[in-house]
């Protein structure tokens, strides 16, 4: 039970480095599953780069804190995802709710979770 936070949050971080790569190197059926559409090589770009470094600097952040079972790098994962989580709400008081709109949500806060459990976890170690 004591590995269990910990196996999560590397389970989060491949799931995130998984996602990273795909906006890196699979960028048209990436971006066409978030709803995104690059216009031209300043798009493609972008999202390349903002969402494709958020998840792989997510994950190299959640996999750091699995391995050294560091409490910060939870709680930074944590409020990054947060954020996002965030906007999604932002999103359905400004625009309404948007059609496939929960799953996502449901993964973020599960994902916050884990982490802010691992967080406390290893505050107590």
């Amino acid at each position: 039970m004591a590995n269990l936070p910990r196996i999560l949050v590397a389970l989060a971080a491949l799931f995130f480095l998984f996602m990273g790569v795909q906006f890196w190197f699979a960028l048209d059926g990436a971006a066409q599953s978030f709803g995104l559409t690059p216009d031209g090589l300043i798009g493609r770009a972008s999202i390349r780069a903002d969402v494709g470094g958020l998840f792989i600097g997510g994950a190299l952040i959640m996999a750091h804190a699995a391995w050294k079972q560091c409490a910060m790098c939870a709680g930074a994962a944590a409020t990054i995802i947060g954020v996002a989580l965030t906007g999604r709400f932002i999103t359905i008081l400004l625009d309404g709710m948007p059609p496939g709109g929960v799953p996502p949500m449901v993964v973020e806060a599960v994902m916050v979770a884990i982490l802010l459990w691992a967080r406390a976890s290893w505050k107590r170690a």
